[in-house]
């Protein structure tokens, strides 16, 4: 591992910031997703706020996501080579030090002509180590060596079972070791502080050994879809118009976009058990090209095994997700990951409620903030003989060796952590979780269902409590509740006031030249599998 690139030089570190402020939130890119729409309501409350002077977004050159008040409220910094590895040009992506050298150069140089400089600047970048851009780490290294300040928010793990971005990151840095690893992605100095959206991110950064000074619990402002919500009946028509329902339809939606971590083929048998005239939304289709693949197999699995299942709800010109929501009768979530969650809390500002498979490295935050979420499932329990679950789990533990097979050697999981987190034990002898089942033992369970009615009823009697949850009216005083714990606790002004802090924070601090390897370096990959099990959707692979 070449660490000449990344020598200390020495650094201005006045003791207290200055009165104008800058910040700069980085991204590889602002097209339409999650971590765009955490920039555009920081961007929202920042642009409000007097004593911060300018606010700059830099990037690649996708940036198609943006709203037009969030572009009117800042300043671009475009520099190419800075997007995904897998759009920049392959030249690109070969030489990972010298291209940070490069990305480095060119900031400088933007930097001097906008006049930004470190000792009134906060750099906010997002997903840093998430594996998608391989001179990041690289980058801030030689950001912070310089003096500047960076607060770094993981919305995601490279190490949370995506073996790709991973692997990607062990090349491209040129890492020995798992420490040497980790040394790239979390450096530890006093002008770099780390922003995780739950609590349990947190005590993933502090066990790898992150001081806890510089690590902070940093979750999502939530906003209403619409400041006006749509009246149901009508909403509810134009969605039946739209998707082409029978005029008695009722609706209900999964707000997401279905990539594999949405466990989509759960979406498909959980529709199946709604009340019988009710159809099933899933809002966007991915845009990744292997998240498309699979999205479109389980759009022909819907169309055979889950009819009242419909795709792309949210694509369609004449429906709005306010529309959507407004015409639902309940949310649904069958995800099993999330970086925050937003679909668990969202939907109750429109006075919507939401019935999901508990995940609680999410779930015990939304809970210790007064929301009461008495509609999580644990698991959707699969009747099988002894035979033939002992294969399934045999079959999902071998799909997660596989996936990390792509990945160095040294790399990989240890086998003390793999298995136990590659498939949770059984409930019984006699039934499996549908998570726990490889997507093909999915669809397996899907064409059964369909087909053998004396199966579907004994899924259905597994499952008695999350049926009758569906068919249920929801509590207006928990409706009111949940809406007003989320506006109180998730609210804008709240989080805004909680991102200002951190930022004075790192203004106030003494820079150091120096950087060191976070305490318990080479850990990282086998607490975050500890922490997190496998559930095989995640890393199915699509080979054509």
């Amino acid at each position: 591992m070449n660490l000449a690139l990344f020598s200390n030089g020495p650094s201005d570190s006045p003791p207290t910031p200055l009165a104008i402020l800058n910040i700069v939130i980085v991204h590889c890119h602002f097209e339409r997703g999650g971590v765009t729409q955490v920039v555009e309501n920081h961007v929202r409350w920042l642009a409000e706020q007097s004593d911060i002077d300018r606010i700059f977004l830099l990037s690649g050159d996708r940036i198609g996501g943006l709203s037009d008040q969030t572009l009117r409220s800042t300043e671009s910094i475009i520099l190419p080579g800075f997007d995904y590895d897998s759009v920049a040009p392959k030249t690109l992506c070969e030489n990972v030090a010298a291209r940070a050298g490069e990305l480095l150069n060119q900031w400088n140089v933007q930097a001097r002509t906008l006049q930004i400089h470190p000792e009134q600047t906060v750099i906010h970048w997002h997903n840093h180590s998430l594996g998608k851009n391989a001179a990041g780490p690289m980058v801030i290294q030689q950001m912070a060596t310089a003096g500047w300040r960076l607060l770094l928010q993981i919305h995601d793990f490279a190490e949370d079972n995506r073996p790709e971005n991973y692997a990607h990151l062990a090349v491209g840095t040129g890492a020995s070791t798992k420490a040497d690893l980790d040394t790239f992605m979390y450096p530890v100095a006093t002008q770099i502080h780390y922003a995780t959206l739950t609590r349990f991110d947190s005590q993933i950064l502090a066990q790898i050994g992150i001081p806890d000074a510089q690590s902070h619990c940093l979750p999502n402002s939530v906003i209403a879809a619409s400041s006006h919500q749509p009246d149901r009946p009508a909403a509810l028509q134009r969605v039946r118009q739209a998707m082409a329902l029978p005029q008695d339809a009722n609706w209900c939606l999964y707000p997401v976009r279905g990539i594999r971590r949405k466990n989509v083929g759960e979406f498909l048998l959980v529709s199946r058990m709604t009340p019988p005239n009710c159809y099933s939304g899933l809002t966007l289709c991915p845009t990744n090209p292997l998240e498309k693949k699979s999205y479109e197999r389980w759009r022909q699995v819907a169309k055979q095994f889950s009819p009242r299942s419909i795709f792309d709800a949210a694509h369609h010109p004449d429906i709005s997700f306010a529309d959507n929501l407004a015409a639902s009768q309940f949310i649904l979530s069958t995800s099993v990951a999330e970086g925050f969650g937003m679909a668990f809390l969202e939907p109750w500002l429109s006075r919507r409620e939401v019935i999901a498979r508990r995940l609680e490295s999410v779930t015990a935050d939304f809970e210790q903030s007064s929301v009461r979420l008495p509609k999580l499932y644990d698991a959707l329990p699969i009747p099988g003989d002894k035979a033939w679950i002992q294969e399934c789990r045999r079959e999902s533990s071998e799909m997660f060796a596989k996936a990390w097979q792509s990945v160095p050697e040294a790399f990989r999981p240890s086998d003390a952590t793999r298995l136990p987190a590659a498939v949770s034990p059984p409930l019984d002898d006699n039934v499996i979780d549908f998570g726990h089942l490889t997507p093909q033992r999915q669809i397996e369970v899907l064409q059964r269902v369909a087909i053998d009615s004396g199966f579907d009823t004994a899924v259905r009697e597994h499952s008695a409590e999350l049926i009758d949850w569906m068919h249920q009216v929801a509590d207006p005083d928990l409706l009111q509740h949940n809406a007003k714990s989320i506006d109180q606790n998730y609210s804008l002004g709240r989080q805004g006031q909680q991102l200002k802090l951190i930022y004075q924070k790192l203004l106030s601090c003494k820079t150091d030249p120096s950087w060191t390897a976070p305490l318990n370096a080479g850990s990282a990959l086998e607490i975050i599998h500890a922490a997190r099990p496998l559930f095989p959707c995640r890393m199915e692979p699509l080979d054509d």
